[in-house]
């Protein structure tokens, strides 16, 4: 269990203080001498306590909306969620939501509240937060309100809902995948009853939008301890992807396929479409699962199952095209093999970007296979850093890098129809493979031979 960690934080008259931005300051200071109560609260304050430098900042008040702004007379405010009791303050470059203590009415779509009362208790306000470790409050004179023990749960590394958690879940079902996401992120173990909540009702994630959906999980999957929560809470993550669960103590060389797929996720670099593409390139083998004459279990053909399920799931969970296109493309490629002799062929067949991912993926999925593989991994990191380097120098990779063109071509007595198109296609596959250098003069002379014949 994680150790409470008071990072960035400082001891003043018996409790420990935060450092806080100026600006941050200066919005409590507002509030406050204008006559509310005002508390940070939420993530910004889970992350102090863990020892992390907070993404942003939110505070919760006692002022209604209309009241905060007249209290930050002189600076700019956005009215971002009035009805919600929300106004954004502009101030010293940064943003700060600034949200009236509220309890929630009924979630009759179990995502968002029918309507919401405002009132005037901080701890009614915290009362409706997900889990303990973000309901707690934080004000630099009067130090920490934790009415739900989210310090003590976050000194333990454990992820528990405020109040009764089933509760929770039914009244925005994508907390289940927040929890998931906040495992991910910060490391937490999910508390039993939450876990066992989450399980309970997960069907409601039906209720919510795919792009929402989608949300969590992108951030999920890049977060640095996302092997390690999908390996503990499988289940939760097989609630919105099921086409996964198959791949659960399905036998694949020394591990099941979902092992391995956690191992090659673990080895890649936190982007977005690799650590999907690592998710999903084995997911096809329990679909194409096949015991051979000799008694072993073998998915030939996984790979075209596991692209069309890559590029369902990013359907359904309307992805941005550009990450769909390069995640979907990522798995369909995962087992083409790449080496010195045709490098520069697969960085001009699929583009550089995808090239160099696509070498990272494999890297991953070899050091994931076992020691002997890690060995061989090795050699495709040196492939990468080639790739690197050639796409650095700018060398030609499309016809359009050559250093002779068409008009050059035409000049030798070739006509501006197809077989001209045809002819730099060939150059270029030459200087691809190193049968012909980019010079201007060897590519006019190879031309001028091919024009002959």
């Amino acid at each position: 269990m994680r150790r409470f960690y008071n990072g960035g934080m400082r001891k003043n008259g018996g409790f420990a203080q935060f450092d806080l931005p100026e600006a941050v300051l200066q919005a409590l200071g507002m509030l406050t001498r204008a006559g509310f109560e005002a508390w940070l609260v939420g993530g910004c304050v889970r992350d102090h306590c863990l020892g992390r430098v907070p993404g942003d900042y939110d505070i919760a008040t006692s002022a209604r909306p209309r009241e905060a702004q007249a209290a930050f007379s002189g600076h700019r405010t956005l009215e971002t969620g009035l009805a919600h009791g929300t106004v954004t303050l502009l101030i010293a470059g940064r943003q700060i939501e600034v949200t009236t203590f509220r309890k929630d009415g009924a979630y009759s779509d179990h995502r968002r509240p029918d309507s919401v009362r405002f009132v005037d208790d901080l701890t009614e306000d915290l009362a409706r937060r997900d889990f303990t470790c973000n309901a707690i409050a934080y004000h630099p004179a009067r130090g920490l309100r934790d009415p739900f023990g989210g310090q003590a749960d976050c000194g333990q590394g454990l992820l528990r809902a405020v109040g009764e958690p089933h509760k929770r879940f039914e009244e925005d079902a994508l907390r289940i995948l927040r929890g998931l996401r906040f495992a991910c992120q910060l490391g937490f173990a999910i508390e039993e009853n939450t876990l066992s909540a989450m399980m309970d009702r997960g069907g409601l994630l039906s209720a919510v939008s795919a792009e929402r959906i989608a949300e969590e999980l992108n951030r999920a999957l890049v977060s640095t301890r996302a092997a390690e929560a999908l390996r503990r809470y499988p289940q939760v993550l097989f609630l919105a992807l099921p086409e996964l669960a198959p791949m659960l103590r399905m036998p694949c060389r020394q591990h099941d396929a979902w092992e391995h797929s956690l191992r090659t996720l673990n080895a890649t670099p936190p982007d977005l479409a690799i650590r999907w593409a690592a998710l999903y390139h084995s997911s096809g083998k329990p679909y194409a699962a096949q015991a051979d004459p000799d008694g072993a279990t073998r998915s030939r053909g996984h790979q075209a199952i596991s692209t069309r399920l890559a590029e369902q799931a990013m359907d359904r969970l309307k992805q941005a095209r550009a990450l769909r296109e390069q995640a979907v493309a990522l798995v369909r490629h995962h087992d083409e093999r790449i080496g010195p002799d045709n490098l520069r062929i697969c960085l001009s067949r699929l583009g550089p970007d995808l090239a160099l991912k696509l070498l990272q993926l494999q890297r991953a999925d070899l050091a994931a296979h076992s020691p002997l593989g890690a060995r061989r991994a090795a050699r495709l990191e040196e492939l990468y850093e080639e790739g690197k380097r050639i796409v650095a120098a700018g060398e030609a990779l499309q016809a359009r890098d050559l250093k002779a063109d068409g008009r050059d071509l035409m000049a030798l007595g070739y006509r501006q129809d197809a077989r001209l198109g045809r002819t730099l296609e060939r150059l270029l596959d030459l200087v691809l493979r190193g049968e012909l250098l980019n010079d201007r003069e060897a590519l006019l002379d190879k031309a001028r031979q091919m024009l002959d014949k």
